[in-house]
């Protein structure tokens, strides 16, 4: 199990908890990545590596030349893992030889504050959220038809497939790459009952200020033509949608509200007093969205790096 650290505080000393306190009924170890030494509880299952470079693929990688299990697990200091997550994926991985990496499911926690929560609806509602499936927190077992469809805060590796993370991709999209590859040599399976609990940014500030960084980077991505990112649907579909919706913004406005508000209250957690407001903040989302992606492709293309 491999967690980054930037600090112990709260949100990592639960994440750590977790993980160490997994109903597993084999033997694991929890390497805690991090800029500096950092105090750690006394539990011979748990190491500390040290890796100054705050690149999230260079310390991920650091930490996965010291790991001596055959699968690689991959969580976030600000997730809880539920008690069976390490039992679940090893179970199915034992009993599926042939599929090289696994992933599931990453709600924000039920009792998350309601600008969290905010901004899990944003993330998890069908059809006009992410689009992703362990934000939706989709059940079932499949194979993962994108390679965004399972996220780095709850992914599991056969460490015999593990290439590293690209470091020249630097933050956001290193995952999306490397589980592109590996798609390309095997099967990579989500799986619902694989499951973390990961903490959600604020909105509307923090939750759109990560959003419009994430939305650069796919901008960037689809200007270089990137295969992990050019072969999306949702991407695709966005952008139809919005030119519809700019076509024919007078009536547009009203079905865009009515159809926000319905979806929404279907998949949020939030109580009903906040759903009046839900599209609005979806109207935020959105913008962030495709204003971000074209500003990505725009800046590759102008000044590529």
């Amino acid at each position: 199990m491999i967690i980054p650290v930037e600090r112990l505080g709260g949100d990592a000393e639960r994440a750590i908890a977790s993980v160490l306190a997994q109903e597993a009924a084999f033997p694991f170890e929890l390497i805690v990545v991090s800029a500096a030494e950092v105090p750690l509880p006394a539990d011979n299952r748990l190491k500390n590596v040290v890796e100054a470079n705050r690149n999230p693929a260079t310390r991920r990688n650091r930490a996965a030349s010291v790991a001596t299990g055959e699968i690689l697990a991959f969580i976030d200091d600000d997730a809880v893992a539920d008690p069976r997550w390490i039992a679940t994926a090893g179970a199915f991985l034992d009993a599926h030889p042939d599929v090289l990496a696994l992933g599931g499911p990453d709600p924000a926690p039920p009792d998350s504050p309601a600008e969290e929560l905010v901004a899990d609806t944003l993330l998890r509602t069908k059809w006009i959220g992410s689009g992703i499936a362990c934000h939706e927190d989709r059940p079932g077992i499949f194979s993962i038809k994108h390679p965004s469809d399972i996220a780095l805060v709850n992914l599991f590796v056969r460490r015999a497939a593990f290439t590293g993370f690209d470091e020249s991709v630097g933050y956001i999209g290193e995952d999306t790459r490397l589980l592109s590859e590996l798609m390309q040599r095997g099967t990579v399976m989500y799986h619902g009952g694989v499951r973390v609990f990961h903490r959600r940014r604020a909105f509307p500030g923090p939750y759109l200020r990560q959003r419009w960084r994430y939305r650069v980077k796919t901008g960037e991505m689809l200007a270089r033509r990137d295969p992990a990112y050019t072969a999306s649907r949702t991407i695709r579909l966005f952008f139809a949608a919005a030119f519809v919706g700019i076509v024919t913004l007078p009536f547009s406005l009203v079905i865009y509200y009515l159809a926000t508000f319905i979806l929404a209250a279907r998949f949020t957690q939030l109580p009903a007093g906040y759903w009046p407001f839900l599209p609005f903040a979806f109207f935020a989302h959105h913008a962030t969205y495709l204003l971000g992606t074209i500003w990505g492709w725009a800046k590759q293309r102008l000044f590529p790096a």
